[in-house]
């Protein structure tokens, strides 16, 4: 009877031993779920506190450039009238590309928007932008057609849809008005600068003085083709640039710069921006005067434009 009753006795303690490792298995189990449950809480919060600034550290704005703007429907702007040129882009496949940007709502930015928002972020995205995608369309070294051929299109599709949209021009004052005939492109003047300012569709910026390489030139040269620039600029917008913004930024002619030419901008500008053929990305950039831009030829198609804009963000409200 005493060995029967040790055995029982032996039997309890040996169930006890296995419900004690059954419950030390469950508790490890519970702990290493809690732990990554854990783990995603922090996350989550730390998404939640973070909110648009993680989200707005990887936008995406295309920054798109042009040169002129020919009307195939004019006779005088078309060989043999006037000699063709590979930076011509034609009316036409422009505002294919301008009427899909307004109805898809795309946010058509200034050099100072991109700067005030994206880059220094010293201003919230306003509002009425968020659920849009940022662009910057870009035309440089200032000539005529962009003013009689690529501003109407702008113009008529603001009025069409309630939307108005920005150029900025990158413009070299020492050519304003300049029109040496056929074997040359003629160039807009101040008063188109004036006319399209007003109208609240040119942004006015500085593209050198005279278009010469940055990257080969140094000193004084140097330092008058960067200050004359924005001196002229604001002496033709005058009583229009309130804010002083007329000739903050400056595109590279040739689209070249070096360490010498960086190290004399901050003194006239505050953002520049390169010729690369790569979408401007918030995250990457390390330096505000190497903001990408990607080229527009005349065998860039309308299509290939729309596909590049469709990679913007679209901006998200700030958690």
């Amino acid at each position: 009877m005493k060995s029967t009753q040790i055995g029982k006795e032996s039997m309890r303690f040996e169930q006890l031993l296995e419900n004690i490792k059954f419950l030390k298995i469950f508790l490890l189990r519970l702990l290493h779920k809690a732990k990554w449950i854990y783990l995603l809480l922090i996350f989550a919060i730390a998404i939640g506190i973070s909110g648009w600034t993680v989200e707005s550290n990887f936008i995406r704005i295309p920054i798109i450039g042009f040169h002129d703007i020919v009307d195939t429907q004019n006779p005088a702007e078309l060989p043999p009238q006037r000699l063709a040129f590979s930076i011509d882009y034609t009316k036409q496949d422009l505002s294919v590309f301008l009427e899909y940007l307004i109805k898809e709502n795309y946010w058509l930015l200034s050099s100072q928007d991109l700067y005030v928002y994206f880059i220094e972020k010293s201003q919230p995205i306003p509002a009425q932008k968020i659920g849009q995608k940022p662009i910057m369309i870009a035309f440089d070294d200032g000539y005529k057609g962009v003013h009689e051929n690529a501003l109407p299109v702008l113009e008529k599709l603001a009025l069409a849809h309630n939307k108005k949209g920005k150029f900025v021009l990158f413009v070299n004052p020492h050519f304003l008005g300049v029109d040496m005939g056929r074997d040359f492109l003629p160039h807009t003047t101040c008063n188109d600068l004036r006319d399209g300012y007003k109208k609240g569709f040119y942004d006015v910026q500085s593209h050198g003085f005279t278009h010469k390489n940055l990257t080969q030139i140094n000193g004084k040269e140097l330092e008058f083709e960067v200050a004359k620039s924005k001196l002229e600029l604001r002496k033709c917008m005058g009583d229009l640039d309130k804010n002083k913004v007329i000739g903050a930024h400056i595109a590279y002619p040739y689209g070249a710069s070096d360490w010498e030419v960086e190290q004399i901008l901050p003194k006239y500008h505050l953002t520049g921006f390169l010729y690369n053929d790569r979408l401007f990305r918030v995250n990457r950039l390390e330096n505000n005067y190497r903001i990408s831009r990607i080229t527009v030829d005349k065998n860039t198609s309308p299509r290939a434009l729309i596909r590049i804009a469709k990679r913007a963000s679209t901006l998200r409200k700030k958690d």
